[in-house]
């Protein structure tokens, strides 16, 4: 029974991840009026499924860090101590959702495989040479996104905004495909991850150090599917905050806001470190914004950021509390 419940926790944390998530994607196209929400959610879960199929025959890297991060026993403890992890994470995203805030399931799952597992076995379960890449993506995802996103405003600003509107909205509509695209390449393959871990629980299985992704071809396509069903849902209080509230961009700042997005994502995939999409998505419209002087509501702003500080702690808290109960009541 336990591992039946598992396995539908990690089906409902993939849906919350792409039910929160899409609205990053399409919210700058959303935003400034280029295409309604439920088009551009469903042009988004395309893309999406399209990213999960594809990176993941070209570089499984990010499954493989996140499937070899934190070491499980095979049995009934493994399996708890999985979903106490995976547990915390959906109550907090769900809970931001309903206040519209931007927050990372990446971090989050990251803290919540971790609070479990030190609340089980202790600091032995972690692999710390994996656990660097998630501390050099947090790094990446704020200053390599805001660096990038001002170098191409430098470069691009003066350019694109020569172009015709209806240039620029096209553009906009290819930018949100490879967001699109690239969060089916990111976080695709983490839940892919997590669904190798809990295999390997099952069977008793050891993983090895690279994770080959035609041994798992059923799991690359089952993620695909809960991704794309997902994403077509959207999150509308989500798209609100971002696209319009937070920072007023025009059509041409936000096709640079995405495209600085796609690069800083396609960088982090093909190195193997896990990111936050959200986290990128809203740094590159802060630094385009910022850089073209554009109104910005301040306050949505910090209230992000601290969604943003307190994933680690509060994930990783919820996780180490349920994963402790767990072993009493076991």
């Amino acid at each position: 029974m336990i591992y039946f419940i598992t396995f539908i926790i990690i089906i409902l944390l993939v849906l919350t991840n792409a039910i929160t998530d899409a609205p990053n994607a399409i919210a700058t196209l959303v935003g400034t009026n280029v295409v309604p929400f439920k088009k551009a959610a469903r042009l988004s879960a395309i893309f999406n499924m399209i990213g999960i199929l594809i990176m993941s025959f070209v570089n499984i890297s990010v499954a493989n860090c996140i499937s070899s991060m934190v070491n499980f026993d095979d049995g009934i403890i493994g399996i708890v101590s999985l979903a106490c992890g995976m547990t915390g994470v959906i109550l907090f995203a769900l809970v931001a959702m309903k206040f519209g805030i931007p927050t990372s399931e990446t971090h989050g799952l990251v803290a919540g495989l971790t609070g479990s597992s030190l609340a089980i076995y202790g600091l032995n379960a972690i692999n710390w040479d994996e656990w660097k890449n998630v501390v050099i993506g947090l790094f990446w995802s704020i200053i390599g996104t805001y660096v990038i996103s001002r170098v191409l405003v430098y470069i691009l600003n003066n350019k694109i905004k020569k172009y015709p509107k209806k240039t620029i909205e096209r553009l906009q509509i290819i930018g949100c495909c490879g967001m699109s695209f690239m969060h089916g390449a990111q976080d695709g393959q983490k839940f892919i991850g997590v669904f190798i871990i809990f295999i390997s629980i099952v069977k008793g299985l050891n993983l090895d150090t690279f994770v080959n992704p035609m041994d798992f071809i059923p799991i690359i396509i089952f993620v695909a599917l809960l991704m794309f069903i997902g994403v077509s849902i959207g999150g509308k209080n989500i798209v609100q905050n971002i696209g319009s509230d937070m920072v007023k961009l025009d059509n041409y700042q936000a096709f640079i806001s995405d495209i600085s997005t796609v690069i800083t994502l396609f960088l982090a995939s093909m190195t193997g470190l896990p990111v936050s999409k959200k986290k990128k998505k809203t740094v590159s419209i802060v630094g385009v914004g910022k850089a073209n002087k554009s109104k910005m509501d301040k306050s949505k702003i910090m209230n992000i950021m601290k969604a943003w500080i307190w994933t680690f702690p509060v994930c990783g808290g919820m996780a180490w509390i349920f994963a402790k109960l767990s072993m009493i009541i076991i």
